[in-house]
């Protein structure tokens, strides 16, 4: 039985989006059985260097009563308070807790119940370093397009914008069967699954900080190792399909949190690490495939 942590990282002005990604998920959560072992790994992001919370009418006390309503699941509830603290520094804790897989989730993404059950399902067939994407809908360019879903291949570019969230919740799946792909393309919290020896060797530079561009540089750091002989595959989950939710995103706490706007600039520094840390990849493999070569 392989174990799998599921990861979703939450900041105040979200709580909305998770109390209904958790309702979600708790429906998903019905399709297992004694062979699926699951965690949720749910962190609270309450970081003054995000939030001003001295111009904020609600207060951390308020986050943390509706935070902790949702503690009855199997999980590790964290609060967090950390200076630049954000999403890549989750991931980057996460990846080195003792479980067998890990898939990444944002509090805006719409699934499927089945979805959860059936991306195991075909992670139970796998081993090595693997990542698997569900299908998604038509997003912003054409290279995206290897992983829309059928029903969506012929929408305009930015379909996403419009797309209803009930159509997501209520897709018919008629039949689900996983295809390898010839590149790499994910986004980390698309209700991506990767395999922990996946992470073991791309891992999550120290230097992205609290929000980097981490599935960029493990995209990237995948095509450099399969060209060193390394043995990365990802696979497209294909009959099933996770959206974004952009049409309902407007918060009840519009006005009563006041946020800070670092998460950009916190990007844009990783951006600056980025051929840096491609160098410091591309030793480690090199050095790896020696040490292998010698044994």
């Amino acid at each position: 039985m392989k174990s799998t942590l599921v990861c979703v990282h939450v900041m105040p002005n979200e709580m909305d989006l998770f109390d209904r990604w958790v309702e979600q998920y708790k429906k998903a959560l019905q399709y297992l059985d004694d062979t699926d072992d699951v965690t949720l790994m749910a962190t609270l992001n309450l970081s003054s260097t995000l939030t001003d919370w001295n111009n904020s009418e609600l207060k951390q006390s308020y986050f943390i009563e509706r935070f902790s309503k949702h503690q009855s699941l199997k999980n590790i509830s964290e609060v967090i308070s950390k200076p630049e603290y954000g999403t890549t520094a989750q991931k980057r804790d996460a990846i080195k807790l003792n479980y067998d897989q890990f898939i990444f989730i944002d509090t805006d993404i719409a699934f499927p119940e089945q979805l959860l059950k059936y991306q195991l399902e075909a992670s139970y067939r796998l081993n090595g370093k693997y990542i698997i994407l569900p299908q998604i809908v038509k997003l912003w360019d054409n290279s995206w397009d290897l992983a829309v879903h059928n029903n969506f291949i012929n929408r305009e570019y930015n379909y996403h914008l419009i797309h209803g969230i009930e159509l997501t919740y209520n897709q018919e799946i008629n039949e689900i069967s996983l295809e390898q792909l010839g590149v790499f393309k994910f986004g980390c919290g698309m209700h991506t699954l990767y395999s922990k020896e996946f992470w073991d060797l791309i891992g999550i530079p120290e230097s992205f900080g609290g929000y980097g561009s981490e599935d960029t540089f493990a995209m990237c750091a995948s095509g450099y190792a399969v060209k060193a002989g390394i043995d990365i595959k990802q696979y497209l989950l294909k009959g099933a399909y996770i959206s974004e939710n952009m049409a309902n995103r407007k918060s009840n706490f519009e006005g009563k949190v006041k946020s800070i706007a670092n998460k950009e600039n916190a990007r844009e520094l990783s951006y600056k690490q980025f051929p840096d840390e491609l160098k410091k990849f591309l030793t480690k493999i090199k050095n790896e495939n020696i040490s292998n070569n010698n044994i």
